[in-house]
């Protein structure tokens, strides 16, 4: 049996954050999140509350929650680097609760 690959969302937030990188971050975490459309997430960690998050040696790192709604399987919320990582992961959960509360809303 064939899996599916992932669906995913990316938030208004994390594009925005994501506009404002280099091409060169910005083509690393393309390529990453085509890995993890594949199923392969790579070097990642649980923070608790389904809040995850992909982590480069670089201390780039791009938040995400796992929890499926409707058929999106992950939500990308939020993107950041490790000297802010406290401030940039309270914002993650503040962005992944206020999107899945939307998303649960659509379809229920």
């Amino acid at each position: 049996m064939t899996q599916l690959s992932p669906k995913l969302r990316k938030t208004a937030e994390f594009h925005e954050w994501y506009q404002s990188l280099e091409d060169t971050l910005r083509t690393r975490i393309d390529a990453r999140l085509d890995m993890v459309k594949a199923g392969n997430f790579g070097a990642s960690r649980a923070l608790g509350d389904g809040l995850f998050e992909l982590k480069w040696k670089n201390g780039m790192r791009v938040y995400y929650s796992r929890r499926r709604i409707g058929h999106i399987d992950a939500i990308i919320v939020w993107g950041g680097f490790k000297a802010k990582q406290k401030q940039d992961i309270k914002k993650a959960r503040t962005i992944k609760a206020r999107y899945e509360n939307e998303l649960e809303t659509k379809i229920s």
